[in-house]
């Protein structure tokens, strides 16, 4: 059983974000056997416009099922979409491209891309051509009419039979190794899975259910449509640039360039042979692009006779449930003057000291959801025998037992409740024999355990429209946010008890530097959430 565990643990792992990215090697020598295959077709052929065209289905994932498609059904020309330009003003739809100039008069190449909105339907948005890529898109864009589809039906054909032809590798790399067609073919897709820098959110929008590590995780984050712009443009620079820079080190420039026929002139603009490795290129890079505006995507409308700018509209993705951030702060800062106010005397009521311990236990519980990202419907408290020291604590999640890290605040804040309940023993001889460390009593002075149906009735009476389960949203969406103490993908998935099946046997987050880094993540979120000590006695 263990081996099986095990098995999976190891498979889950390498599909996971931290896992291996894709080998450089090997994926260059694919690249160059297409670039290969491509010039040796006859002169009729424009190889560059091929190539570009190729370069742009394989940057969107559009060739990650190919073979699949052409083993249930013939792929033709149909298949091949109609790539054309568009004027800045114009509608983003499926495979428009358009060059967009900014205010300093210089411009950038954007790609519509495919994406789903929250109510499931299918829209299309903007986004910036990569950095890596910008030197071959933005003056083959620049050479087209407007609306003319840029392959013929002669050339989709051309483009469908190199796909399907055998790829050979040219003499100068006979001795690197290769990969598969198809496994080429997904490299992006693969590198989206692995990056321990793109968040869960922006992955959902663009790997398919079966792709995603953990379906879910993405529902506690959100984001708007410029967040998830800027994020895949920096994301999909990295996956060319890793293989660039290598290419680059092999001396292979010749190998991976693109030549242009006379047919994708236009006018007296001629394409020069452009090298995909070509870093001396002159991109003459807008502010907004090396600007935290990146993500911004604009449009131009005809205001009578001037052409005017206006940013796209903003869309929000992922948790529904998310609200402000200063809301979450106000419920705290409420709860905090609530308890400081009815605090008891020496000699305190019976019932009032009661309900003043409730209040406090459930104060302490909301504390732990915040600061731990605890689902409020599986461990609301600590069981006594499973803690170390009130540092850490393990809990039941989902069928197995995951370690919890408390923060030094509340760490602080349970040991004043653990004070509160031994004066309550003293004075009133109540006592706690449940296993929970924090509990709370009913009329008849006896224990029971907190639910999450009672701590969801004790925080609807202070607000109406928060559940529990929000703090939840906001620990996971702080996770994603946090700038100073920014932590992987990984190690969000890990502190929301993410996982697939058997992954939880790895102690690959157990590296001390790994520990720091999430120890000044959690021990920030106090301060970020305007906590103060709240000493119940």
């Amino acid at each position: 059983m263990m081996g099986k565990q095990q098995t999976n643990a190891k498979r889950n792992r390498l599909k996971n974000s931290g896992s291996v990215m894709p080998d450089r090697l090997s994926t260059n020598t694919a690249l160059m056997k297409v670039f290969y295959q491509a010039q040796k077709r006859n002169h009729d052929t424009n190889s560059g416009k091929l190539l570009l065209v190729l370069l742009y289905l394989w940057l969107t994932q559009l060739l990650d099922d190919f073979f699949a498609q052409a083993n249930d059904k013939p792929v033709t020309v149909d298949n091949v979409p109609n790539c054309h330009r568009v004027r800045s003003s114009d509608a983003c739809e499926a495979h428009r491209f358009k060059n967009h100039k900014f205010e300093d008069g210089k411009s950038w190449t954007y790609y519509a891309r495919a994406t789903t909105n929250r109510s499931g339907e299918k829209i299309f948005e903007w986004q910036p051509i990569p950095n890596s890529l910008i030197h071959i898109f933005k003056p083959f864009v620049s050479s087209q009419s407007y609306n003319v589809s840029w392959l013929t039906t002669i050339e989709k054909q051309q483009l469908l039979n190199l796909l399907q032809q055998k790829w050979r590798k040219p003499t100068e790399i006979e001795h690197f190794p290769a990969m598969r067609k198809q496994v080429f073919l997904t490299y992006i897709t693969r590198c989206i899975r692995t990056d321990n820098q793109l968040s869960n959110l922006t992955k959902s929008l663009l790997l398919p259910a079966d792709k995603l590590h953990h379906r879910h995780a993405a529902a506690y984050q959100q984001k708007n449509s410029e967040q998830i712009r800027a994020e895949l443009f920096h994301a999909q620079d990295r996956y060319l640039n890793r293989l660039f820079t290598h290419a680059n080190s092999l001396g292979v420039s010749k190998l991976l360039t693109l030549t242009f026929s006379s047919s994708s002139n236009i006018g007296r603009t001629k394409l020069t042979n452009i090298s995909l490795l070509n870093n001396n290129a002159k991109r003459n890079i807008p502010a907004e692009i090396t600007s935290s505006k990146v993500g911004v995507s604009f449009h131009n409308k005809l205001i009578g006779e001037d052409l005017e700018k206006y940013a796209d509209k903003s869309i929000k993705y992922g948790s529904h449930r998310l609200i402000r951030e200063g809301e979450i702060v106000t419920i705290f800062r409420h709860l905090h003057d609530e308890i400081t106010s009815l605090k008891p005397n020496d000699k305190p009521n019976h019932e009032a000291f009661i309900r003043y311990h409730n209040l406090c236990a459930n104060h302490i519980a909301l504390l732990f959801i915040l600061l731990t990202g605890m689902r409020p419907t599986h461990a609301i408290s600590i069981n006594k025998q499973s803690h170390y020291d009130y540092r850490h604590t393990t809990v039941s999640d989902k069928g197995f037992q995951r370690e919890i890290t408390i923060c030094r605040y509340l760490r602080q804040q349970i040991l004043h409740y653990i004070k509160l309940q031994q004066q309550l023993s003293s004075t009133l001889h109540l006592t706690n024999d449940l296993p929970w460390v924090w509990c709370l009593y009913d009329a008849n002075s006896q224990a029971i355990a907190m639910s999450a149906k009672s701590l969801r009735q004790f925080l609807h009476q202070r607000t109406i429209k928060t559940v529990p389960y929000v703090l939840r949203h906001h620990f996971a969406q702080s996770a994603v946010t946090s700038i100073i103490h920014k932590l992987t993908t990984h190690q969000i998935d890990r502190l929301m008890g993410h996982a697939e099946y058997g992954e939880h046997l790895g102690s690959d987050h157990l590296f001390p530097a790994s520990i720091e880094q999430q120890n000044l993540f959690l021990n920030s979120l106090p301060a970020r959430y305007g906590l103060r000590e709240l000493k119940y006695v």
